[in-house]
């Protein structure tokens, strides 16, 4: 399955080269969930993923950021009063900095606003406008899209915790983290919806040392973050990212502790 939003740093493009790298395991979990296009795109048949056999299997989806965290909640509890919220709004560039200068009241009107702003923003920033196609605009309004992502997230525990704070609460020896963290020197492209931008890498990379699962972490190839993870394998892949309208390649690095 494809995510049903955008995001600074999602992974679409990277997901063929991270799925086959994922061990055995009896809980998943993410830290920095975003888009989390990575657990959309892993088979949701825990058969193929089980570690230990008659062992309750696990996902969990977790960020920071309470507005992210309140979206994927209603995406998975109330798809059709989402959808039905969002279907009576166009796609307009009035529309879009009225929501952004709105407080909203309800947790349904947080989702709205939330997703309406992020997906008619440039680059998935939420800041400024985009200029394209109305219909390509609120992709999640299309028949059975928000069902299905439902249905997909049925069984995941959906958590808003720090990352220190989900991984000491998930960490087993059966475990698997995958790690998307706001890229080194990046960090300021994730400052939104009231959260700071993180400046944890450091700290990060010690309490990894300390994990008893397993773990997988994308980043950006920066010898920074080469240096806090030797000794670990790490493999490079080139991509290309798009953010506000500029198409750059781009070496990332994938590390993992296995």
């Amino acid at each position: 399955m494809n995510s049903v939003i955008g995001w600074v740093g999602g992974k679409r493009l990277l997901r063929k080269a991270i799925l086959p790298l994922i061990p055995k395991h009896d809980t998943y979990c993410e830290p920095f969930a975003g888009a989390a296009w990575i657990l959309f795109a892993k088979s949701r048949d825990h058969k193929e993923w089980q570690a230990t056999k008659g062992q309750k299997y696990r996902e969990i989806l977790n960020d920071i950021n309470g507005e992210l965290v309140n979206f994927w909640r209603h995406v998975k509890h109330h798809p059709a009063a989402l959808k039905a919220e969002l279907d009576r709004f166009l796609a307009s560039r009035e529309l879009f900095h009225e929501f952004l200068d709105s407080a909203s009241r309800t947790d349904l009107e947080r989702a709205v606003r939330f997703y309406y702003v992020l997906a008619c923003s440039y680059g998935s920033l939420s800041s400024t406008f985009a200029v394209r196609g109305h219909l390509t605009m609120l992709p999640i309004r299309r028949v059975g899209k928000l069902e299905a992502a439902s249905e997909r997230l049925r069984d995941v525990i959906i958590e808003r915790l720090d990352y220190e704070a989900v991984i000491r609460k998930y960490d087993r020896p059966a475990t698997f983290f995958y790690i998307d963290p706001p890229y080194y020197e990046r960090e300021m492209l994730y400052e939104r919806d009231r959260v700071a931008a993180f400046d944890q890498h450091e700290e990060l990379a010690m309490l990894l040392r300390e994990v008893q699962g397993k773990w997988f972490l994308s980043y950006n190839d920066h010898p920074v973050i080469r240096e806090l993870y030797k000794g670990f394998t790490i493999d490079v892949v080139n991509t290309r990212y798009s953010v506000s309208g500029t198409n750059r390649a781009s070496s990332e690095i994938l590390v993992r502790n296995y």
